[in-house]
């Protein structure tokens, strides 16, 4: 009597089920979704910052005369030997202004984003009301 070889069975395609990329995918949604509304959200919230503000003084007039300033939370800052430190947030705009001693002169630099260092040039060659404000200026405040 002959003996039947038993038979194999047939072999198994190595095909991944959709179930498995559908489950994937829908997991890899939902991580950078969230990732993405958490580094919004991050980004959003002002976070409380340091900045060294270095006045580039092109002007004949003695830094004292002027104060660094952040918007919108109107830190001010005087200037000693060129250096103000302001303790305000990472959103703010960082400006130079006449120092508040000074109540009768005006002038304000242009706007800087926040930064751990800003530096700020200060140049007196302008418009002739701004230039007659720096020219007073210049007369009371001479480098010495």
């Amino acid at each position: 009597m002959p003996t039947k070889k038993p038979q194999r069975p047939a072999p198994k395609k190595d095909a991944i089920p959709s179930a498995f990329w559908s489950t994937l995918i829908a997991i890899t949604v939902v991580v950078l979704g969230g990732l993405g509304i958490y580094l919004m959200m991050e980004n959003a919230t002002p976070k409380p910052m340091r900045v060294q503000v270095l006045l580039d003084n092109r002007c004949e007039v003695i830094d004292d005369a002027f104060m660094a300033v952040s918007e919108p939370d109107g830190t001010r800052a005087v200037f000693v030997k060129g250096v103000a430190y302001l303790n305000t947030t990472n959103k703010a705009k960082i400006m130079v202004k006449v120092n508040d001693k000074y109540p009768g002169f005006q002038f304000e630099s242009g706007k800087s984003d926040a930064a751990p260092r800003v530096t700020i040039q200060v140049n007196c060659d302008t418009g002739d009301r701004t230039q007659r404000t720096l020219d007073a200026m210049k007369e009371q405040f001479k480098t010495k």
